[in-house]
């Protein structure tokens, strides 16, 4: 049955395409038309287009800008950073002796050599700087012998440049994080040879957590907002004593109204009042260049304040899956893990060694730094097991994370970073709109002035012309950028340049004293040929911008690129099926006789008396 739908559809556009007359076939397509012009329109009209036929075809589309486009960064607000290969020289440092990370940067800026200092545990340490050749190296191992005496190893570090294959492992990292960060429609690519974009549309603004010492009942809290006249965006809860707020970018002045009233008005004490900017939020989790370690730790005593950690050779690599999940007890949260065959192995093997031992742990550390360290309270043979404690929601939704996105093949740094605020966005949104409405409005006014009747087909393909493209823009589906915008109003002229051809050579045609059908045929015969180049030449420069755009990192050119070569294929077939069959029907239910109707002047055939003459 099915079989029999598909050959029938299939067949009936072939019978469109290839009829027996001229008739037919303007009847035919017509159809056709209407059917595309169908589909375009319910495309736009619904914001959210959902269709799922079992076993041959699914498509969910659907945005959060008008119509259920997908807006990009400049349309809605957001983050963008811009990451690159930190092939820096490292140096690592093995001390004898208890020393702090802080000790040891203040020795460097009494030498005036910055540096970041991380631990690494076992008085461990890694060293970088922005310029560690080898002079400054040697001053610094100087300066740290004669600081400290117990400096055992001092050892130099070497990044070599990425490869192509460890860039794309980074792209699929950084992909992972975002996703699991929830970022709806992001922009994530490569730019050059060790660069790599990352656009968030909707991370913006200000994220406010707060702890309260008392329970506070959540309508409590948004009277207080509203007293305030505090919009926000989203007010979630953790428990009845935390919650997350999320607004527009704070003020300092608007930060210290906000926890005066929540303390004077609650009168409940804050515990804790922390704000961060949404971006910054982002960058904790994209850019973490950590290597994930599993190791087995043995305390001092069951406080465990001392401890020595031991490589055990488990890593974020053997892990399958992290998720948050809720606990057995059902009010708290917990984070669920899965290793793969030899982490299960390996994993097996430590909590049988270790399970119900007060003294031993397993120490869960990024980047040096430990993210947990919990108890194996029992033996693991399935390499699965939940890592319980008294976390909240958003604690064990960021561990969790941390520990599935593994480790990236290369460090990464920061070397761009910017905040487009949701406001300048929606108003770049707004104006844009409001330029291709007036754009769009004046080329008909024009077309209808001039070319009259025509003129009244050419502003009717170029509504058609626009709902296909809008319809494409959300079918593909397209992330919006003022790029993309600039792009479909560049088209709109080459859509309206097409109808011009037309109707010249059908003005010339009328001249010698065609009728309104023969003149309409011949002159779009005459006008295809430079129709057809002229389109052809710029979808030529489109892939020629969509290829280096893509290779040089430039979304700007490459979303312009993309954007007109959508535009102009939809304007070929507006010109050339949909103005051309609009002319046909107009001439033969009579509208033909009235040639003035459909010229911008009133034309002497070849041959006419003129008026006075003898």
């Amino acid at each position: 049955m099915l079989g029999r739908w598909i050959g029938g559809f299939f067949g009936s556009i072939l019978w469109m395409l290839f009829p027996s007359s001229s008739r037919e076939r303007s009847i035919r397509l017509s159809f056709l038309v209407l059917l595309i012009l169908a589909v375009s329109v319910a495309s736009v009209a619904f914001r959210e287009v959902s269709i799922n036929i079992p076993g041959l075809f699914q498509l969910d589309r659907g945005g959060s800008g008008p119509l259920g486009l997908k807006l990009g960064l400049d349309l809605r607000g957001g983050g963008h950073l811009v990451y690159q290969a930190d092939t820096a020289i490292r140096v690592e440092v093995v001390f004898g002796e208890v020393l702090t990370a802080k000790q040891i940067t203040d020795a460097a800026n009494e030498l005036k050599i910055p540096v970041s200092v991380k631990s690494k545990g076992n008085n461990v340490f890694r060293i970088t700087s922005d310029n560690l050749d080898a002079d400054t190296r040697d001053r610094l191992e100087k300066g740290l012998k004669e600081k400290f005496d117990s400096l055992e190893t001092f050892q130099a570090i070497e990044t070599p440049p990425p490869t192509p294959e460890q860039m794309e492992g980074v792209l699929d990292i950084i992909n992972r994080r975002v996703n699991a960060f929830g970022t709806e429609e992001p922009i994530i690519q490569t730019i050059g040879d060790d660069r790599i974009l990352v656009q968030l549309p909707g991370a913006t603004g200000s994220i406010i957590r707060v702890t309260f010492s008392e329970p506070v009942e959540m309508e409590d809290l948004l009277s207080v907002l509203a007293r305030i006249e505090m919009p926000f965006n989203s007010l979630d809860q953790d428990d009845n004593r935390r919650f997350k707020l999320k607004t527009n970018t704070l003020s300092s002045g608007r930060k210290t109204q906000l926890r005066q009233a929540l303390g004077d008005q609650l009168g409940v004490k804050i515990d804790s009042f922390q704000v961060v900017s949404g971006i910054d939020e982002a960058k904790a989790l994209i850019g973490q260049t950590a290597l994930l370690e599993f190791k087995e730790r043995t305390c001092a005593d069951r406080f465990c304040l001392s401890y020595e950690d031991a490589d055990i050779g488990l890593t974020g690599d053997d892990l399958d899956r992290a998720d948050p999940v809720m606990d057995s007890s059902g009010v708290g949260w917990s984070i669920s893990i899965q290793f793969n065959d030899r982490g299960s192995d390996i994993f097996s093997e430590l909590t049988r060694r270790i399970a119900g031992v007060e003294t031993k742990r397993i120490a869960i550390i990024l980047d040096g730094e430990q993210l947990l360290a919990p108890v194996a309270r029992a033996w693991i043979r399935d390499g699965r097991s939940e890592i319980t404690g008294n976390f909240t929601r958003e604690e064990v939704r960021t561990r969790s994370i941390q520990l599935e996105s593994g480790r990236l093949p290369v460090p990464l740094k920061i070397i761009q970073e910017s905040d487009v605020d949701a406001l300048l966005g929606s108003e770049s949104l707004e104006k844009s709109l409001v330029a291709g409405m007036i754009g769009l409005g004046l080329v008909m006014v024009f077309m209808v002035a001039y070319y009259r009747m025509a003129g009244v087909v050419a502003a009717v393909s170029l509504v058609v012309y626009s709902l296909i493209v809008l319809a494409l823009f959300k079918m593909i589906p397209i992330t919006l950028t003022l790029s993309h915008i600039g792009g479909f109003i560049l088209s709109i002229g080459m859509a309206v340049d097409a109808n011009v051809l037309i109707f010249e050579r059908m003005k010339e045609e009328v001249r010698i004293g065609r009728t309104l059908a023969s003149s309409m045929e011949v002159g779009f015969n005459r006008a295809w040929p430079a129709i057809r180049d002229g389109n052809v030449s710029t979808l030529i420069t489109c892939i020629v911008l969509i290829w280096f755009g893509d290779r040089l990192g430039g979304g700007l050119i490459t979303g312009f690129a993309i954007s007109l070569m959508i535009g102009v294929l939809a304007s070929m077939f507006t010109a050339v099926v949909v103005s051309r069959n609009l002319l046909q029907l107009l001439a033969w239910i009579g509208l033909g006789r009235r040639i003035n109707l459909f010229t911008p002047e009133r034309l002497r055939r070849t041959g006419d008396v003129p008026v006075g003459g003898s």
